[in-house]
């Protein structure tokens, strides 16, 4: 049941590739299988980091389990961080990640919710 929900103020020119890539991305780093993974995009949002319109992201992350190892954390920081890098050329000391798991029986799908 990953979501991944991307805020940035640049300009995404292949939205589509560009959600396929974080998905794909994303099955490595949180070892989800893509069938359940949900990209959301917002380009082109006014945002400021750091006092600067310079580019810059929000991305929340959310799933079920994974994000109780501070580790863990880290290692999928960094290598978000690089995706995001490579796709809209943004440093990592210009965003934030929000990992969160929502918890037992806190997310519906398919009529019912994830253990």
């Amino acid at each position: 049941m990953p979501t991944i929900e991307v805020k940035t103020n640049v300009k995404v020119n292949k939205i589509e590739a560009f959600l396929k890539a974080i998905t794909e991305a994303s099955t490595t780093i949180l070892s989800k299988p893509k069938e359940y993974i949900q990209v959301i995009l917002n380009d082109e949002v006014p945002m400021i980091f750091a006092g600067t319109t310079d580019p810059t992201y929000m991305v929340r992350i959310h799933s079920r389990g994974g994000f109780s190892d501070s580790s863990n954390n880290q290692r999928m920081s960094k290598e978000f961080a690089d995706v995001f890098k490579d796709l809209l050329g943004v440093e990592s000391t210009r965003g934030y990640f929000y990992f969160k798991d929502p918890g037992e029986h806190k997310c519906g799908w398919n009529n019912t919710t994830f253990p």
